[in-house]
């Protein structure tokens, strides 16, 4: 059993290190000829000028600078939209022993090592942010940190969810997996702010993530803050329904810590709303904001004070 959890907590941390890591990283697929590439954050894309979801999915053979190295440890080389090279350095990521699964790339902890291209990239490529210079200074460490990741709960930030969405939502449309995102509001959270100061709110606040946190089933479970008195949470796989009773059983979570909130009726307790939309993604559709969709549902129930004691929920669109 804790072999299971540390096995999922290993692939949570990693993503959200990648996530976070401000140089340039890949994880491609080691067991398919073509290579497919099935992780980019947001260093590398932006060097390739693409999105990350427009990365995954596509053969590392379509933005190579000529092929991998012939036993794959590397280099590997990035086709830049400057028209410059990134070398990247491949590490094995196993699934059993013996063999890797994956290749995770990254640029070697030295000087990133950029060459001139032998073609330019196509016209075509969108334009993408540049990305910063001096990385290893902390104002930079900084400026990604304070963007990705909430101070208050240290819970993933609204930029951070967002990523994810997009690259979860591209991998479930090809797999054909369920997607979802359920938003948790706090109830009358500006009344209970008002009444007990920002710390006391803040502190209510690592409260209810960390019984977010803690009811999580699925390694690709993601859960973040995505506003001032809002929680989202994404979830992969299972079906509609026990989606639903799972998004129920995390606000009567949140209620069972019985903070105090005598502004909060009839409960007395900070309790949350809910809304939860969930699709499992049609090859040929094009990405909704799911996380919109969800805050707008919820929005359209009110401000509630409170779920009833049977952790009542509002209604719940499916897409």
């Amino acid at each position: 059993m804790a072999s299971r959890h540390l096995h999922h907590l290993n692939r949570h941390l990693l993503r959200q290190a990648l996530d976070a890591l401000p140089a340039p990283a890949l994880i491609v697929d080691a067991e398919t000829r073509d290579r497919l590439i099935l992780y980019a954050n947001n260093a590398v894309a932006a060097l390739a000028g693409m999105a990350p979801t427009e990365l995954i999915g596509r053969s590392f053979q379509a933005v190579a600078a000529g092929a991998p190295a012939a036993d794959d440890e590397g280099p590997w080389r990035l086709r830049c939209r400057s028209g410059d090279v990134l070398e990247l350095q491949a590490a094995p990521l196993y699934h059993r022993p013996g063999r890797p699964g994956c290749w995770l790339l990254t640029s070697a902890p030295a000087a990133v090592a950029v060459q001139p291209a032998d073609d330019a990239l196509p016209e075509s490529v969108p334009d993408a942010a540049p990305v910063p210079q001096g990385r290893g200074s902390d104002a930079w460490l900084r400026s990604v940190r304070d963007d990705r990741y909430d101070p208050a709960t240290g819970l993933p930030g609204r930029v951070a969810f967002i990523d994810v969405l997009a690259r979860d939502f591209a991998l479930a449309r090809r797999e054909q997996r369920r997607l979802t995102v359920a938003v948790f509001r706090v109830d009358a959270f500006e009344a209970y702010e008002a009444l007990f100061g920002r710390h006391a709110a803040d502190a209510c606040l690592r409260k209810v993530s960390r019984a977010i946190a803690s009811l999580l089933r699925r390694a690709g479970d993601y859960p973040a803050r995505a506003g001032h008195d809002r929680f989202a949470v994404l979830m992969t796989g299972g079906d509609e329904a026990s989606n639903r009773e799972h998004a129920g059983r995390i606000a009567q979570r949140v209620r069972d810590l019985a903070i105090h909130h005598p502004r909060s009726l009839p409960a007395r307790y900070v309790t949350v709303s809910w809304e939860v939309v969930s699709l499992v993604p049609p090859r040929s559709a094009e990405e909704p904001d799911l996380l919109e969709l969800a805050e707008a549902a919820l929005s359209a129930t009110g401000d509630e004070t409170g779920p009833a004691p049977s952790g009542r929920r509002n209604g719940s669109p499916s897409l």
